[in-house]
């Protein structure tokens, strides 16, 4: 039995599929099924009821895969007792929301490689709500995400940055001020279920404008292209609009008083590798000059 083979039976029992649990692994749904066939032979027993497609766990499948969870756990917890004292060392797993200040992260990276060569870190994209619910569920140390609206009283919250909102309009777009360019125009909205589509729907909720719902969209990359081809208006943090984003558009800031964002990084307190996400946090806080610090 490999430790490899466990992270893949959790994998599949978190992803509900071999082809998901592949794209997550960076590995093919094959190499999926040897693996888990593999396994099978080892233990001797059956974990998936192979008459459904995708073959599914069956419930001493699941029995299984929690236990795994919990060697998987110990075995991460003694890797990382093994190092050095105050060696900051071992890979932490940060999933971090798309768009999201693009040179920031990889800054704060390169730093970190320079004066931790052992620190590894595996960054997830995806959206806030997704992210957090990862980091309850253990299959990410931390996230990078815009402060939930709903508080998450079992994750620590450690603010990171604040970005102002900005509305985005077509170059040329008879429109005059942020409210008339997402009235008059086609609404490119983000998807509800990320934390700024949450916001900004919160925002117009609370200012009782009415939009004209055009397309719902997974990024503010797509969101701006789809603006600079003329087909509507959106809402973009301001840190996707470098000086190449913001050509052939008009920008205002979003609502009255202006409307910002606060970026933020989640983790389960008290947990293994918080002293790997903690130098990350505080290499963010030096290059915003924001947070505590502490």
């Amino acid at each position: 039995m490999k430790i490899t083979q466990l992270r893949t039976l959790v994998a599949i029992a978190d992803h509900k599929g071999f082809a998901e649990t592949a794209d997550r692994l960076f590995i093919t749904p094959a190499a999926v099924s040897q693996q888990m066939r593999t396994l099978e032979d080892e233990l001797q027993v059956a974990l998936f009821d192979r008459t459904r497609r995708p073959p599914r766990l069956n419930a001493h499948g699941v029995h299984i895969a929690e236990r795994a969870r919990d060697v998987l756990r110990e075995f991460d917890a003694l890797a990382d007792e093994a190092r050095a004292v105050d060696e900051i060392a071992g890979i932490l797993t940060l999933g971090c929301i798309s768009g999201f200040s693009s040179d920031l992260i990889p800054l704060a990276l390169g730093n970190l490689r320079d004066r931790y060569p052992r620190l590894q870190v595996r960054i997830t994209e995806g959206q806030s709500a997704t992210l957090i619910h990862q980091v309850h569920r253990r299959e990410l140390d931390a996230a990078i995400v815009t402060e939930p609206l709903t508080p998450e009283p079992e994750l620590e919250i450690l603010p990171i940055t604040t970005e102002p909102l900005m509305v985005v309009a077509p170059m040329g777009a008879a429109v005059s001020t942020w409210d008339e360019a997402l009235t008059q125009l086609p609404f490119l909205r983000v998807n509800r279920l990320s934390g700024l589509g949450s916001l900004v729907d919160e925002t117009l909720r609370k200012t009782g404008l009415v939009v004209n719902d055009a397309m719902e969209l997974d990024s503010t990359d797509v969101v701006l292209s789809m603006v600079r081809a003329g087909l509507g208006s959106g809402v973009v943090p301001s840190g996707r609009l470098r000086e190449t984003d913001a050509k052939g558009i008009s920008v205002f800031p979003f609502g009255n008083p202006a409307i910002s964002r606060r970026v933020v990084l989640m983790e389960r307190p008290n947990y293994a590798r918080s002293d790997l996400s903690q130098v990350l946090y505080l290499e963010l806080n030096r290059l915003t000059g924001e947070g505590d610090g502490d």
